[in-house]
């Protein structure tokens, strides 16, 4: 018998139903026609009447039609024999092939058996029936006033069953029992009913409402909800929950239903919410008149809510449902019409995306329709200033993967190595070889010309792009990527740039919603230049431009600057948070050699606040050897040398600090606020009992040391040329740097400092 919860709200038609038992026990046969959408209990009512029956002392034969056995003669009518006295299969014309000769044979042996008692003969999925079955069901209809019979036969009101089983259920002695869903007092009767329920009135009545919008009353869906809210124990939520057996529910539903109402629910679901009536129609191939059936069909089901899937569970249990073959045709043909119909591309490109996913799946594959790639390629540019990043990637990923002989729009590898960067900007090394190629090729006033740059500088090509960027004129962009490459590595453009021509850049980049890695190399420019004002008033402005929904590559870059800006000002507990916030939203990879910004911020704050374990960690995250080849690599090596002098490590921390002084003197630059490495150093000599004046060798650069050791030792320019393998002019030029940075005249005065200070300490010092 069904649990207290199948019946609820169920008492009428059972009470119906029972009138009609009581009837036949006096002799009064009749019909009823049981109809009801899937998982509204039909059959739950069926078993009830047949223990009532049983109980009551009649004889209760039951059949259950199924569409497998549709075309098997006489499928029903042998599954009801087959329970009577001495049955033993379909009738006897069924037997020697004669398919109804004799309809007759049901109609003689239940009025057999309802000689002695009253009979209940039930048919479950009546719509199912094989055609010689309804014609024998059609033969005892007419016949059973005379009977003690009582025939009640359960199916889909919306149906359209053979013409025999229609005038069976049109039959004047056929009493109509429909069943509908539940109302939301009948959920709250479900929700406390035992063993049904779990809850107490109280609660039951106070969550009916939300039960009731979820489900539309369908008590097969409410029993899914049901066991997925005891499944959400110990603490359940209040709103009901769209788990498996809610999924399991809606797709028993669909199961349930004709073919053309669950066309109509995954086309629906595929859909989404770009469905009409006219676009549901045209996708499903049929005239808008034909879907409105299926339409009425899902919302009796309770599945439907104003035209719509009732919610994204329903949705989601549909697609769930479909397999790849199957997920990827509904999507092109998705794609297909909503291009025809002129939707925006990135609706389409959508599923594209998603039926090129399935179609991979599967392990198919299939040419693509010629306005595909174009169609992603422009959802892309639509997507990007969204700051939808991750979705642009999957659309120019599909674009890639898609056949259309070879032919892609110029740039889309860029487009796409940007898009990426935004979410991972580990995953653009696999371009750079190919982003070198686009910087070749491109258009130096082509915004992707300077995306492909900024993208190749973040991850150590400083040579392609100073190459790239020498013969690409003096245009907007052309300017921006030379102003950036100074900064970064100031000896490939010339001496680094002034603030005023930082900002500049700064705001035609904030206007165009620049790569991240130019605003952040410029920021951190007006830092390094003592502009802390300028750069907190940019990195304001440069914040406020970005979209709603940043990127977790335009959120490390940001937490990265606002580290320094707040490490330089002092604000050390701040300047750590950021850091560390930064380096939480990007793997080291991912840095590429922008990684000396957070860690060099992050060290110095731990160092500060002495923090010594905390730095000594941070100083093993791997770093790559390009790095010390720009300016992030000179304050990652400022900040490592400040950290081992306070840890009393003063030589190796004197060696890092020459190391800075020998990339200022490679550049051309002098040593400033921010890039102080002098005050550091006269600290570490003193740690080792020397002073700075006895160090005289110290402002100069590796290759100067060298040719001055040489001098003093009184070697020509030509031997120490020969022994430098460098030119005579070369050996020159030093040192006449070397008289002016030491403020001597001769051969003879550089012996005498040399004397003043072993050569040891100053080889070492590099």
């Amino acid at each position: 018998m069904g649990t207290v919860g199948d019946l609820i709200r169920r008492e009428d038609p059972l009470r119906l139903l029972e009138g009609l038992l009581t009837d036949a026990g006096q002799g009064r046969g009749s019909a009823a026609a049981l109809t009801g959408s899937p998982g509204t209990g039909k059959s739950a009512v069926l078993r009830a009447l047949s223990a009532t029956a049983a109980e009551a002392g009649a004889t209760v034969l039951g059949a259950c039609a199924t569409e497998a056995e549709r075309g098997l003669p006489y499928g029903v009518v042998g599954q009801l024999l087959s329970g009577t006295a001495g049955g033993t299969g379909p009738p006897s014309g069924a037997r020697d092939g004669r398919d109804a000769d004799r309809p007759e044979t049901l109609y003689e042996a239940l009025r057999a058996l309802a000689a002695h008692r009253p009979v209940v003969v039930t048919v479950d999925d009546v719509h199912h029936t094989d055609e010689p079955s309804a014609r024998c069901l059609l033969y005892l209809c007419g016949r059973l006033a005379a009977t003690g019979v009582l025939l009640v036969l359960a199916g889909r009101p919306s149906s359209t069953p053979s013409l025999p089983l229609a005038e069976v259920l049109r039959h004047p002695r056929c009493v109509p029992v429909p069943l509908r869903t539940l109302s939301e007092d009948g959920v709250a009767e479900f929700l406390g009913a035992r063993p049904a329920g779990a809850m107490d009135a109280a609660t039951a009545r106070r969550l009916a409402p939300d039960w009731h919008r979820f489900t539309g009353g369908n008590p097969r869906l409410l029993h899914g909800v049901l066991a997925d809210h005891r499944d959400c124990g110990p603490v359940r939520p209040a709103r009901p929950v769209a788990g498996t057996a809610f999924r399991r529910a809606v797709v028993g539903c669909l199961r349930g239903a004709e073919p053309a109402v669950t066309r109509t629910a995954k086309a629906l679901a595929v859909l989404a919410d770009q469905v009409t009536l006219t676009l549901l129609a045209r996708f499903l191939g049929v005239p808008e008149r034909a879907v409105v059936p299926s339409l009425a069909a899902l919302e009796a089901t309770g599945l439907l809510d104003v035209g719509r899937l009732r919610h994204q569970g329903v949705s989601a249990a549909v697609l769930e449902s479909l397999t790849a073959e199957e997920s990827a045709r509904l999507h092109a043909r998705a794609a297909r019409v909503l291009y025809d119909t002129g939707a925006e591309p990135p609706v389409v490109a959508g599923h594209l995306v998603a039926a090129q996913a399935a179609r991979t799946a599967d392990g198919g594959t299939a040419d693509a329709p010629s306005w595909a790639v174009p169609v992603l390629a422009e959802a892309a540019r639509h997507a990007m200033p969204a700051g939808q990043a991750r979705r642009a990637a999957e659309f120019l990923r599909t674009a890639h993967r898609l056949h259309d002989g070879g032919q892609r729009p110029d740039g889309m590898l860029t487009t796409l190595a940007r898009a990426e960067w935004e979410s991972d900007p580990a995953s653009v090394i696999r371009h750079l070889p190919a982003l070198e190629r686009d910087l070749a090729a491109l258009r130096p006033d082509d915004g992707r010309w300077a995306e492909a740059a900024a993208l190749l500088l973040w991850h150590g090509r400083h040579d392609t792009v100073a190459r790239g960027a020498a013969g690409a004129g003096d245009g907007t962009r052309a300017r921006e990527v030379r102003t950036a490459l100074a900064h970064l590595c100031p000896g490939r453009q010339g001496q680094a740039p002034a603030p005023d021509a930082v900002e500049r850049v700064l705001e035609s980049l904030v206007h165009t919603l620049a790569p991240p890695p130019s605003v952040a190399a410029l920021l951190v420019a007006l830092l390094y230049a003592g502009e802390t004002d300028r750069a907190a008033r940019w990195r304001e402005l440069t914040g406020a431009a970005e979209p709603a929904g940043t990127t977790p590559a335009r959120q490390a870059v940001a937490a990265a600057t606002t580290a320094v800006l707040h490490v330089r000002t002092g604000s050390y507990d701040a300047g750590a948070g950021h850091a560390a916030r930064a380096l939480a939203l990007l793997s080291p990879a991912a840095w590429g050699v922008a990684v000396g910004m957070p860690l060099a911020a992050a060290v110095r704050a731990a160092t500060a606040r002495q923090a010594h374990d905390e730095a000594a960690r941070l100083l093993r995250v791997p770093v790559p050897d390009a790095m010390f080849r720009t300016r992030a690599g000179l304050h990652y090596l400022l900040a490592r040398g400040g950290h081992l002098l306070a840890a009393g490590r003063a030589r190796t921390a004197l060696a890092d600090f020459h190391a800075c002084r020998d990339l200022l003197a490679d550049w051309g630059e002098r040593s400033r606020d921010g890039l102080d490495w002098r005050t550091p150093a006269d600290r570490a000599l003193r740690r080792l009992g020397d002073t700075p004046d006895d160090d005289p060798v110290a402002v100069l650069t590796r290759a100067e040391r060298r040719v001055a050791l040489l001098a003093a030792a009184g070697c020509t320019n030509r031997a120490i040329a020969a022994q430098l393998y460098v030119t005579p002019s070369t050996v020159e030029q030093h040192l006449t740097h070397v008289y002016r940075k030491l403020r001597v005249r001769s051969r003879g005065d550089l012996a005498k400092l040399a004397a003043v200070r072993a050569a040891g300490p100053a080889d070492g010092a590099g």
